[in-house]
């Protein structure tokens, strides 16, 4: 009864009231939510019954709970989340473990893993500077944390004009980015967001669909135009010193580092809405040079030479993506059930189908219809999804063979990621892996790894400052005036020397020490586990990989996990030993810490009689042999 009591508390604390205050839709009361969950299911059946074949069964209950941990929080769950769910007899236990799961930190930290792969989102910039990293990658952490409606979103980062460092902008990093790519950005855009494949059209007509390389740049001219708020002033005003040495003087190196971390992440407007076709032009549609306005090819028809020098064609194609076509809805929808079921509706996941060819239309209007009632909330939406007996399937052979998708017939066993397998390690160590170490932001001005004027200027500030200015000599004065004044803040008085202090314990970037992984570098330096484990190089959209390597088998052996877990004595892994009375209890709840389920009767007759001798080596021999089983790093 305690079991239950704790379990209880664990959720209705953190779920209950919350998730009944977040809408004011009756499409989003947790019975409303199982509701449609029981209506996806209806669907999911229909075609299993077209098929002559009986749904499948359902998983046990460990496997439930761990699915449900590494799907929608990216870790296995803590030895007293794992004892809380298998020690209690509730029929409604499942439904309490997903509102719990989806209001933890923990389903905020993967999103948020998902949407950095997604966006291809990096802590880094060009050389280095912090032009846009910092804001951008903060801007995408909040909007997970808020839960920010998924069209509000995409409609933030494609319409994204200013200073990425103004307070709430950071959605300007997006075409930042891809800076200097802006047709490459545009293909992306398209891929992501709506499912269709224009990479080929920007050089020719595409043989494999029914992009041309005219379409191309109708849809390109919408985004043209990206170019830095008074792009020629720094120029001017740093090519008046006429100087050999300028760069590595004092003024010298602020004016780039001005350049680089205020200039570099800007843009001036949203938008031309019309592109000169490239000189290679080859084809009778159009003249090389020949000056076109932006045209969308499905949906919602617009012109962005409807409205010329409006300046806000980005605005327009935004408002098109998210408002006015199918392909936007139906992608969203092919994600999220990728996510949880562990395969998209239809392949690739990135490619829009029309609903009429998917294995069930009525399903696929179903969802598409339920994404947009829901206003785009994809945690809602991911709800849904993980409520249905079709989240619970067991994997079914027979319904495979008899052509029944993947998508419909349980979960396909695969590898965890590398950031589930790094987290399910943090979990071993950590007793509250949610609670760890987070990303940091601060708006301080750090100049040479330091801060400075802290508590009279940020970032926000003096990048407005700079770039109002429109006058190249203004420019210089103002720039000399700020290297004097950071000069003289050197030497402060002592409050203003705590200040420093705490402004550097702030520094914006990645946790240090043991995070999660959405907490860490983003993507982690070469050779770290995560990228042993392929962890995108976030170049490539959604680029991880779930190859074995040789790599890994040494981290596994005597690398991280040694180290992490095995060989450490403070691990919460090993809390099962206070928490157990007896060694049979004391090897039953390592097993709940590490594989989320108790040993089997044989298992446990073989830990008594050949591994188990009360010794704490024994017991980290079998730590050690059960994070080293597949069964620890695949999701069944």
């Amino acid at each position: 009864m305690m079991k239950f009591k704790f379990f209880c508390a664990l959720l209705l604390g953190g779920i209950a009231a919350p998730l009944a205050a977040q809408s004011t839709k009756d499409l989003k009361t947790p019975a409303a939510l199982k509701k449609a969950a029981y209506n996806v299911d209806k669907f999911v059946a229909e075609i299993f019954r077209r098929k002559k074949l009986s749904v499948p069964k359902v998983v046990d209950d460990p496997t439930f709970l761990r699915r449900s941990f590494l799907v929608a929080a990216g870790r296995i769950p803590t030895l007293e989340e794992a004892s809380s769910f298998l020690e209690i007899d509730d029929p409604e236990k499942r439904e309490m473990l997903t509102q719990y799961l989806l209001q933890s930190d923990g389903y905020r930290s993967h999103m948020q893993n998902y949407t950095f792969d997604l966006l291809r989102s990096k802590d880094n910039s060009r050389d280095g500077a912090e032009s846009y990293a910092a804001p951008y990658m903060h801007f995408i952490q909040q909007a997970v944390a808020k839960n920010t409606p998924w069209d509000k979103f995409v409609h933030s980062l494609v319409s994204a004009k200013g200073v990425a460092w103004e307070d709430g902008n950071g959605a300007v990093g997006y075409y930042i980015r891809d800076k200097g790519m802006p047709l490459d950005n545009l293909a992306i855009t398209m891929q992501i967001f709506t499912g269709e494949r224009l990479e080929c059209a920007q050089c020719h007509d595409s043989p494999t669909n029914k992009w041309e390389r005219m379409d191309f740049y109708e849809l390109a001219a919408f985004t043209h135009g990206q170019r830095e708020i008074n792009d020629g002033v720094w120029n001017r005003a740093m090519r008046s010193y006429n100087d050999e040495d300028f760069r590595r003087s004092d003024i010298g190196r602020l004016f780039y580092w001005l350049r680089d971390n205020i200039h570099y992440g800007t843009i001036a407007d949203q938008g031309a809405g019309r592109i000169k076709l490239p000189s290679d032009y080859q084809y009778k549609d159009g003249d090389p040079g020949e000056m076109i306005g932006g045209r969308t090819h499905f949906g919602k028809k617009i012109r962005s030479s409807d409205r010329r020098d409006s300046g806000k064609s980005r605005v327009e194609f935004a408002d098109w993506m998210v408002k006015d076509n199918p392909n936007f809805d139906y992608v969203a929808v092919n994600r999220m059930w990728e996510r949880v079921m562990g395969s998209p509706l239809t392949y690739p996941v990135d490619v829009y189908v029309k609903p009429e060819k998917t294995t069930s239309p009525a399903l696929t209007n179903y969802l598409t219809r339920l994404m947009v009632d829901l206003d785009y909330d994809l945690k809602a939406f991911q709800n849904v999804l993980f409520l249905t007996k079709t989240f619970q399937f067991a994997a079914n052979p027979k319904a495979f063979e008899a052509g029944v998708p993947q998508a419909f017939n349980g979960r396909q066993l695969e590898r965890m990621s590398a950031e589930q397998m790094w987290d399910s390690l943090v979990t071993l160590v950590a007793e509250h892996p949610d609670k760890l170490a987070k990303r940091k932001f601060s708006n301080n001005i750090y100049y040479n790894n330091k801060p400075i004027l802290v508590g009279k200027k940020t970032m926000s500030d003096l990048a407005r400052e700079v770039v109002a200015i429109e006058d190249p000599k203004k420019y210089r004065e103002y720039a000399e005036a700020l290297l004097e004044e950071i000069k003289s803040s050197g030497g402060g008085s002592s409050a203003s020397k705590d200040m420093m202090m705490m402004a550097a314990k702030s520094r914006p970037g990645p946790a240090k020490g043991i995070a999660r992984a959405s907490e860490l570098s983003a993507p982690a330096p070469a050779g770290h586990f995560l990228r042993e484990f392929g962890q995108s190089d976030r170049e490539l959209i959604e680029s991880s990989t779930k190859e074995a390597n040789v790599a890994q088998i040494l981290e596994i052996m005597n690398g991280h996990v040694e180290k992490m877990v095995v060989a450490n004595s403070g691990a919460s892994v090993y809390d099962a030993l206070k928490k157990g009375t007896t060694e049979a209890d004391k090897a039953r709840y390592i097993y709940y810490a590490i594989l989320s389920r108790p040993p089997s009767e044989s298992e446990m007759n073989m830990l008594m009689r050949d591994v188990i001798d009360g010794s704490k080596e024994s017991y980290q021999n079998l730590v050690a042999a059960l994070v080293q089983t597949h069964e620890f790093m695949f999701v069944q």
